[in-house]
């Protein structure tokens, strides 16, 4: 017969063992769901733009936070057989808060798993004015509508500023100094940047950014960001790089091809602007990773260096792209490393 510490021992194991249990639930990654263990949550957001995905001690928490992305739950839409119930008033408000972009009246906050679509949205709702300045060849900038048509929506709010994604076809090679890059049709060498950011909005994030020449190319670079840990940051930082090598070797024409919106749009519509403001945006609310852009801009203005901007759309299988998200993961990783002493 078992004695009394021998069940005492028994009920401590297994209250240990739920309190030591844990749920990770992803609401937007590769699929979505509630999973035991981290390496599985981990395969289904590293490498995933915008992954949104928490820990919880518990199932019903972490299916709850899966669920608030979606529409409705069946159980508050769910009447007795025969019978007819209006939709409930919640109901109406999840919808309106998945389908219209997010705005606000400051700078948004992109360290929260905001998406670039709407982060981009809401800073151009600040600013207010989608007319490129100077940008190079942008010929395949558009407006998207919100509603109503003219220069504003219904609601009076602009057009959102976005870019058609275009692959920048390689026609030659160009040599410079003991370097061989490939060039466009307009003889501008062709460079691929990205940022990437694991755990973006956390207090333990981890960033790092890529910048692509070509296969195994010498200037190839992953790095870890230097200040804050967010994807925006490496996105600009992997300009900058790739900036300075060109400015370096001597080359004259430089096209970036990235799939930030938001960078693009901040660089060619908004900066002057700010420039003009102090570094402040129209609601008089200080532009973040102001040090970052000051840096890029100053680099823009050189008179030895024409940049030129191109978008090209995120998993795709643009290899470019492609090889440039990896560098910036590997980058991510570098800083988790550096950072992890």
């Amino acid at each position: 017969m078992l004695g009394p510490r021998f069940s005492f021992n028994l009920n401590f194991t297994s209250i240990l063992h739920r309190c030591s249990m844990a749920f990770y639930a992803v609401a937007s990654g590769r699929e979505c769901g509630v999973y035991d263990t981290w390496a599985q949550c981990e395969e289904q957001v590293k490498g995933f733009k915008n992954a949104k995905y928490k820990k919880f001690n518990t199932r019903q928490e972490a299916e709850q936070f899966v669920n608030a992305t979606k529409s409705y739950a069946p159980h508050e839409v769910a009447v007795p057989l025969g019978q007819k119930q209006p939709a409930p008033q919640n109901w109406n408000i999840k919808i309106e808060r998945l389908t219209k972009p997010k705005y606000t009246e400051e700078w948004p906050d992109e360290d929260h798993d905001l998406a670039e679509s709407a982060l981009n949205a809401a800073l151009n709702e600040v600013e207010g004015d989608p007319r490129p300045s100077g940008s190079g060849n942008l010929s395949d900038l558009y407006y998207r509508k919100r509603k109503g048509d003219g220069d504003a929506g219904g609601d009076g709010r602009v057009k959102i500023p976005r870019h058609a994604s275009q692959v920048s076809e390689a026609t030659g090679l160009k040599q410079v100094g003991a370097h061989q890059f490939e060039i466009d049709a307009e003889g501008y060498v062709i460079v691929y940047t990205d940022g990437s950011c694991i755990g973006n909005g956390r207090p333990d994030a981890c960033a790092g950014y890529g910048v692509y020449f070509g296969d195994n190319h010498q200037l190839n670079a992953a790095k870890p960001v230097g200040g804050r840990a967010t994807n925006n940051v490496g996105e600009i930082q992997a300009a900058i790089y790739a900036i300075k090598i060109a400015l370096g070797l001597g080359i004259k024409k430089l096209c970036i091809s990235t799939d930030s919106q938001f960078l693009i749009n901040s660089i060619t519509l908004w900066v002057p602007g700010w420039k003009r403001r102090n570094w402040k945006l129209k609601n008089n609310q200080p532009v973040k990773n102001v040090v970052d852009f000051k840096e890029l801009d100053e680099l823009l203005q050189s008179k030895d260096l024409s940049v030129k901007w191109n978008y090209v759309e995120a998993h795709k299988g643009i290899k470019g792209n492609e090889m440039a998200d990896q560098l910036a993961r590997q980058g991510s990783d570098m800083y988790k490393k550096l950072n992890s002493r």
